[in-house]
């Protein structure tokens, strides 16, 4: 047994798995580890920054379509094809000569446990052109014993690659949508006199339709009417007030369950007993980031974005569990 490459997907999470071992030395663009049970040989670390690589744009594929016109939509690639961020080179060509390393016999991915991060693997590999087993790291966890156990229990890939897939297709689609529908509406909205470009997206125009549609019932409600029935108490420490369960738009509904119970609109009534039942709460879930995010923003108002920033950034110091998770239960450590 050789070598282990590990590909972390930021340099954070690098960091965090080489504290989990003996470090025999740190270069700007890898860390290597010294032997040990789980690495006999050894193994280097190394990470992607995110996405190192990307899908082409459309006039990388045919120069016709560079140009904006009716005539080339839709623009649709025999076979997609990935490339390398132009500002990321530098990081490929290190990820790319730690996996083509002789010394190097197997790889692991130890990016983001989700479909994201296999695709930034798997794009990220197939761009190196590298042929060797691989292995898929699950954790949630940035936790050194986390680490350790699960970098001890490595897992097939099979799952990784159907994951991978799942990512593939969904970048695949935003690109299509994207990059035909952008131009239709823009040249067809500049043929009615509109100055600029509009910008479509399959997450991202449905979500700003939902908002207008909000608005607009925001901006056409009118308000009405309701009725309510509201009882002042006596008791021992002083006066309260409390409601019916009743809540109508018909003052007649109203009146009407007054006089079910026969009460008179300035009644006195006495209260004779009190029952008390023991109740069962069971406490609320954990939470995932999307309860996270709806928590924060009507506390203090803080946008889904920020509130991401702030929840990986505790992940990154071990304070929470992987934020992307799709389960309440593993939302915190």
């Amino acid at each position: 047994m050789g070598k282990i490459a590990i590909l972390a997907e930021k340099p954070s999470q690098a960091r965090a798995y080489a504290d989990a071992f003996k470090i025999k030395l740190k270069e700007k663009v890898f860390i290597e580890l010294e032997p040990c049970s789980t690495f006999p040989e050894g193994a280097f670390i190394t990470w992607a920054v995110g996405h190192l690589v990307e899908l082409k744009e459309p006039k990388e594929y045919q120069k016709e379509w560079e140009k904006w016109s009716l005539a080339s939509l839709p623009i649709i690639p025999q076979k997609f094809e990935d490339k390398v961020v132009s500002k990321m080179y530098t990081q490929f060509n290190a990820v790319k000569k730690i996996f083509h390393d002789p010394q190097v016999t197997m790889i692991y991915n130890c990016c983001d446990s989700e479909r994201e991060g296999s695709n930034i693997f798997y794009s990220l590999l197939k761009m190196t052109k590298v042929n060797k087993p691989v292995k898929r790291l699950w954790i949630n966890s940035l936790e050194v014993e986390e680490i350790r156990k699960g970098f001890n229990n490595m897992q097939s890939n099979e799952r990784d690659l159907l994951m991978y897939q799942e990512a593939k297709t969904r970048q695949i689609s935003d690109w299509l949508v994207g990059m035909n529908c952008s131009r239709l509406y823009t040249l067809l909205l500049q043929k009615k006199g509109f100055k600029g470009s509009i910008s479509i997206g399959r997450v991202q125009s449905p979500t700003v339709y939902l908002i207008y549609k909000r608005q607009q019932e925001i901006e056409q409600f009118k308000p009405e009417h309701f009725y309510e029935i509201e009882g002042v108490f006596k008791a021992q420490n002083g006066v309260y007030k409390g409601k019916a369960k009743l809540k109508t738009k018909e003052r007649a509904e109203a009146v009407q369950f007054l006089q079910q119970h026969g009460i008179e609109p300035m009644d006195i009534g006495q209260i004779t007993s009190v029952t008390n039942k023991t109740k069962r709460i069971a406490p609320p879930k954990l939470h995932a980031l999307s309860t996270l995010q709806a928590a924060a923003n009507k506390r203090w108002k803080y946008s889904p974005s920020y509130v991401l920033k702030l929840t990986q950034s505790l992940y990154e110091k071990k304070l929470v569990s992987y934020p992307r998770s799709l389960s309440n239960i593993n939302s915190w450590t």
